[in-house]
């Protein structure tokens, strides 16, 4: 049997069953994950003390930073490239392994400056160590991104909830015997680990080896030029923007707006997980094959995605206070009230995500990387406008503002495009816009 014929997988059942399937594996897993996530979360809050999340936000934002700002596309290289030879899975695996260590050193030369600027020495140790978890994905096997291309979700996630599981317990062990905030460094290391081990073991293809092939180096380095750039303004878009939040508020106001961005974060990386691992496979497959369907899929699978996140936004603004008042203890409480703040800008960041994965599978980054820009403008401007004018609150508000701001440039390059939809996003900006009035009317 050949490596195209292993990594194949399913790839003569038609596409609809495999975007069905792959999209049931992956909010089955993406929720299972959030649910051991959360109990994790109620458990840790009982064992350890807040600023302890306020010190991870900081030590795991410049992780994601350095990791972002490194990013070269090599897993979407794959699944976007035509071929899938083993020289450029195993030249892809090369460069991967190599960044994972670039990644690491990097930590260790940030961590002092860092430490110094947020005047806790304890972060001069906890990056390093958590730099740890690069080296270990970097050795990560190629077969990861094989399977997602092919859509083959199911081993992926099982190998997550195994990882999810097991970390988990040992995070809950550690943080029980010693109280300290270094038990989330160890589970993190572990998790790393534990999926980079899986990865070689549970899943069919190649066995990666060092191969330096430049035909695949310049493929790889074609797609990934544009790829570098929008992953560092999705960097400063997200991480970066937490880094400069925790500039302008203490770390025990940092500790709440984490865990309240994290609640709220959820139907977006619901939006997210499923565009990434279901979508832009699928609308690249289309693509290559059969390009006049790419519309009328468009706008079945939109719908599919906004509707849950709808209904997300909904219950976090009537019933987020209580439900954080029930959840954690009265330190808490401040959580609840920026929860329901944040949650009025799910439906327009909803509508955007839901488009996003047409221009990765189309090969447009340089579109992405403009949109990231004007986004990125925005965001650190209504921030620092709002924390300037609201503390905390006006922070919040600038950052809500922010999705509802950038909605029209998104309509304006997919109208260009014709891929618009104005059917689905009017009736669902309005309901958001009824929502705001709720809320402050």
């Amino acid at each position: 049997m050949t490596i195209q014929q292993i990594q194949a997988g399913p790839r003569n059942i038609r596409l609809l069953d495999r975007v069905l399937r792959a999209g049931g594996w992956t909010l089955f897993g993406y929720g299972f994950a959030q649910i051991i996530r959360f109990v994790g979360n109620l458990v840790l809050t009982r064992l350890l003390f807040p600023e302890a999340f306020g010190l991870m936000a900081i030590v795991q934002s410049v992780l994601a930073g350095v990791t972002m700002l490194s990013d070269i596309g090599v897993e979407q290289a794959i699944i976007q490239n035509k071929g899938q030879s083993s020289r450029f899975l195993n030249t892809a695996w090369t460069v991967q392994v190599i960044r994972g260590a670039l990644i690491w050193v990097t930590t260790c030369i940030l961590a002092a400056p860092v430490a110094y600027a947020y005047g806790n020495h304890e972060i001069a140790f906890l990056l390093p160590a958590i730099g740890l978890t690069a080296i270990l994905g970097g050795l990560a096997s190629t077969n990861i991104a094989s399977a997602n291309r092919n859509l083959g979700i199911a081993s992926i996630t099982l190998i997550d909830i195994g990882t999810a599981l097991i970390s988990l317990v040992i995070v809950v062990g550690f943080a029980w015997m010693t109280g300290s905030v270094w038990s989330l460094v160890v589970g993190n290391i572990a998790a790393s680990a534990i999926r980079t081990l899986a990865s070689h073991v549970w899943l069919k293809g190649i066995r990666n080896r060092f191969v330096w092939h430049i035909e695949s180096l310049d493929a790889i380095r074609s797609f990934g030029g544009w790829v570098f750039i929008s992953t560092a303004l999705t960097f400063l878009v997200g991480e970066g923007n937490r880094l400069l939040v925790a500039g302008l508020i203490d770390v025990r106001e940092l500790a709440f707006f984490s865990l309240a961005t994290a609640l709220c974060l959820l139907p977006f990386q619901i939006t997210q997980q499923v565009g990434s691992r279901v979508l832009f496979p699928a609308f690249s497959e289309i693509i290559r094959e059969r390009p006049e369907k790419l519309k009328e899929s468009l706008k079945k699978s939109r719908l599919v995605l906004i509707i849950p996140c709808l209904v997300i936004a909904v219950m976090f603004i009537a019933f987020g206070e209580r439900l954080i008042g029930v959840l954690y203890d009265g330190r808490y409480q401040p959580v609840g009230s920026m929860l329901k703040i944040l949650a009025l800008s799910v439906l327009p960041q909803a509508l955007i995500a839901s488009y996003g994965s047409v221009l990765w599978a189309k090969g447009e980054i340089r579109t992405v990387t403009v949109l990231l820009t004007i986004q990125l403008t925005i965001q650190t401007l209504a921030t620092i406008i709002g924390a300037y004018f609201g503390a905390a609150q006006g922070l919040i508000l600038g950052l809500v503002a922010t999705q509802w701001l950038v909605y029209p440039f998104h309509a304006f390059v997919y109208a260009r495009r014709s891929f618009w939809q104005p059917g689905i996003d009017l009736p669902f900006l309005l309901v958001g816009l009824s929502l705001i009035v709720a809320v402050f009317v």
